[in-house]
């Protein structure tokens, strides 16, 4: 199947895709095939190609990006001492470094969010989640030994409290202004408050408890 992507790939390339036009005129004209005809499939399968090239060429580069992203990487000398201290393998420091930058990535997401209504910063504010995320990231990259510790915090806190925080965005920006919308986006709101506060227990607890 992604061969022949590829190929039709490699043809949108091609100025007015003319290797695939010229041979689709070519035979319908040998056949015989009336003008409108010859236009309409070279216009719809010109526009098929369009379609299929811009969508594999979009789906490889965002591939290619992602792979680029969390591949390994020379380590950084000031990363060094901190990764020699913890006795990790070059292994586990890939999985760590590849961990915390989805985990940041996700971070930069939801305080992309704080200022977004009253209603949420007064939700960040209430917690301190500005600080607590970015403080609690800091603390485990200092610690890549304690990974295991706030696993809570990178697999259930950060990826729900993004979810949550997309719901009601998106809920909110329905022109309806139902009684069963108003229900949803205070449900959202308490789903969010409840996720940043354990959020910053599960940071008090990782700050306390060095061992």
């Amino acid at each position: 199947m992604n061969r022949p992507l590829q190929y039709i790939a490699k043809i949108g390339q091609y100025p007015f895709y003319w290797p695939m036009n010229v041979t689709i005129i070519f035979l319908l004209f040998v056949f015989g095939t009336p003008y409108y005809q010859i236009t309409f499939w070279v216009l719809a399968l010109s526009f098929l190609v369009f379609v299929i090239s811009n969508i594999y060429t979009a789906n490889i580069a965002d591939h290619q990006s992602n792979r680029e992203r969390y591949k390994p990487r020379r380590v950084p000398k000031s990363r060094k001492a901190i990764y020699e201290e913890t006795d990790l393998t070059d292994q586990e420091i890939h999985f760590f470094r590849s961990e915390m930058a989805e985990a940041l990535d996700t971070i930069e997401t939801i305080l992309g969010y704080e200022n977004y209504n009253t209603h949420l910063s007064m939700v960040f504010k209430r917690y301190d989640t500005s600080k607590v995320l970015k403080s609690y990231f800091q603390a485990i990259t200092q610690a890549p030994d304690r990974l295991n510790q706030a696993t809570d915090f990178l697999y259930h806190v950060l990826p729900n409290l993004k979810g949550a925080l997309e719901q009601y965005t998106a809920i909110n920006q329905a022109m309806d202004k139902s009684p069963r919308k108003i229900q949803k986006l205070t449900n959202l709101r308490e789903e969010i408050a409840d996720l940043a506060q354990q959020g910053q227990s599960s940071f008090d607890s990782f700050t306390n408890d060095p061992e």
